[in-house]
């Protein structure tokens, strides 16, 4: 698996073999840059992903996984759709994939985990956050979210004051400036993201509350590429099957499970509007995080 400090160099070197000579049997895959150096969202998604070709590479072939220009996920759903670059897989859920003309993979990538929310605070709002021990009152605390996540429209349908910001790292600094409370983020993210803003003042992890709502999300491409659905759904079963994609779902997850001591917080369930679409039953391939070992 690819060690996360290399994480944007590597994605810069396969970038850079997009000139390269490539077999004609090689299937060409393009999953999304980092938004920054610390930006180690997609980490988990590219190792995914690749365990899924090579758990097909006998029967299918051989392949190469490169990444796009950084680009936003709106900007990278127009990409996409318009076929830009070879097999463009953008991990984001049904409404918004369904919106750009694009297809899923059928197979919840993050196998439900990323129902969970942990959030950041502003350091001087943290004991107001503890205190807050019901969800009308979590909810008059002041949001930030990424602009168009999904986040913000069910944070919305709940009675949450939410803004929305344009950029990834925006969104710490806004805490730790005090010009919001809470980033709740999920928690296949969370503890990559406090290690790498470790040195921003003002910013802090709250230690009390656990939001949860279901947030589905899958690998969406162009209808065009029925190959590469095909192959990628069928690796990341054989997968599931043989219990490789768990485990390393939780290796990704050691960093935030170690900070997070999820039994033991608040647990708040927030109402999910009624989706425009539903892919599938993604409940069969969930793991449960807040069972006890």
């Amino acid at each position: 698996m690819l060690h996360r400090r290399h994480l944007v160099q590597a994605g810069a070197a396969l970038l850079a073999g997009a000139a390269s000579p490539v077999h004609a049997q090689e299937l060409i895959i393009t999953l999304r840059a980092p938004d920054s150096e610390t930006d180690l969202r997609n980490a988990y998604i590219r190792d995914a992903v690749q365990l899924a070709l090579d758990k097909t590479r006998a029967t299918d072939g051989a392949y190469r996984l490169r990444v796009s220009p950084p680009m936003n996920k709106r900007r990278a759903l127009l990409e996409a759709a318009q076929q830009s670059v070879p097999n463009f897989l953008v991990a984001t859920g049904p409404d918004a994939g369904r919106a750009a003309g694009l297809v899923p993979v059928l197979f919840p990538i993050h196998l439900g985990v990323n129902r969970y929310r942990v959030c950041f605070v502003n350091a001087e709002r943290r004991a107001l956050v503890r205190e807050a021990t019901t969800l009308s009152a979590v909810a008059r605390l002041r949001h930030v979210q990424g602009r168009g996540w999904a986040d913000a429209d069910i944070l919305r349908a709940n009675g949450f004051t939410v803004s929305e910001i344009a950029t990834y790292e925006a969104l710490f600094q806004m805490i730790a400036l005090g010009r919001a409370d809470m980033f709740c983020r999920s928690v296949l993210e969370v503890g990559e993201e406090a290690r790498a803003h470790a040195g921003l003042k003002g910013l802090a992890l709250d230690d009390s509350l656990l939001l949860a709502y279901d947030l589905p999300q899958y690998l969406y491409t162009h209808p065009g590429n029925q190959a590469v659905i095909d192959r990628v759904g069928r690796g990341l079963r054989m997968a599931f099957a043989d219990g490789s994609v768990q485990a390393l779902l939780r290796q990704h997850l050691q960093t935030s499970l170690a900070l997070l001591n999820l039994p033991q917080r608040r647990l708040m369930t927030l109402s999910v509007p009624t989706p425009a679409v539903v892919e599938m039953n993604d409940r069969p391939f969930h793991i449960d995080l807040l069972r006890r070992p």
